[in-house]
């Protein structure tokens, strides 16, 4: 954000109940270019087609006064599928920056930069990307390659890799992305657990995981529809992260209760009770979930 140019009369856009740090993020720029943020709500009270009308409130939103737009990649409450591509593309027709916090889903769901255009992906690795906490990754279009870094690092500046040449101090950064690393990113414990992640992540694949998470929950999904619990549209719902809504006659402190009483671990973001599933995951787990909740 602090490489995103503004002036008064643009507009950021976000999503309802982003995360917290995408908004801080936001409220920060639209102080300092004296602007404003734009936020796309889903329907009220609307299950049925409510990820299709989100998604369409998002893209009205956005126009050729928006200069940029930070979202997740599906929503980190209840998993509600934003369709990046269509959102990168209307980006691109107004010049707005796309910046997408990809941590609810990168690493079990599988994302395209260049399809969707992102400018920004920015991933926290202990998630999803089965990485230590403390540690992240980013990727960034050519948009960003002559931005100016959060900090002045020696190790990303282009004389780095020569140590005798240290204090001939330069202006100019590694090319690219490189610029943008924190300082001391070389770290010699978390750096070799984020690449056996990653090498772990890559023999799985993204999409399997997905497919997994998807098989293994369908019987949760039927329980649920059937007894009158709020759910996503399939087709905007993540399969690996989903958020339910409560019949009208079930008090949710009740229920977490229960659940951890029996050892279930799931979490309420927003409204929603928002169930996790991985590849760690088994039967078990499910019908665990499903007896506590009958």
């Amino acid at each position: 954000m602090a490489n995103v140019p503004g002036s008064p009369g643009q507009h950021a856009v976000t999503v309802a109940d982003e995360f917290p740090s995408g908004v801080y993020a936001l409220q920060d720029w639209c102080r300092r270019h004296g602007t404003d943020c734009r936020t796309a709500a889903p329907p009220p009270d609307s299950r049925a087609g409510r990820g299709a009308a989100w998604n369409h409130r998002l893209l009205e939103t956005i126009n050729a006064d928006t200069a940029v737009v930070l979202i997740s990649s599906v929503h980190w409450t209840d998993g509600t599928i934003f369709d990046l591509e269509a959102i990168g593309r209307r980006c691109k027709e107004v010049g707005a920056v796309f910046i997408v916090d990809g941590t609810q889903s990168v690493g079990a769901k599988p994302i395209d930069v260049q399809a969707a255009q992102i400018d920004a992906l920015v991933v926290a690795a202990y998630k999803w990307m089965m990485g230590p906490y403390s540690i992240g990754m980013a990727y960034y279009s050519p948009y960003f390659n002559n931005g100016f870094p959060l900090e002045n690092s020696w190790m990303t500046r282009a004389n780095a890799h020569d140590f005798s040449s240290l204090t001939n101090y330069t202006d100019a950064y590694f090319p690219g992305a490189a610029r943008y690393d924190m300082g001391e990113f070389s770290n010699f414990m978390l750096m070799p657990m984020l690449d056996a992640a990653l090498s772990q992540l890559l023999e799985w694949e993204p999409a399997r995981i997905q497919d997994y998470a998807g098989r293994l929950t369908a019987p949760l999904i039927d329980r649920l529809l059937a007894h009158g619990f709020g759910l996503e549209d399939p087709d905007w719902r993540a399969q690996h992260l989903f958020g339910f809504q409560l019949p009208p006659h079930m008090d949710k402190t009740a229920l977490m209760q229960l659940l951890q009483s029996k050892k279930i671990y799931v979490s309420t973001r927003g409204s929603a009770i928002r169930v996790s599933a991985h590849a760690f995951n088994t039967q078990d787990d499910v019908e665990a979930l499903m007896g506590a909740l009958d």
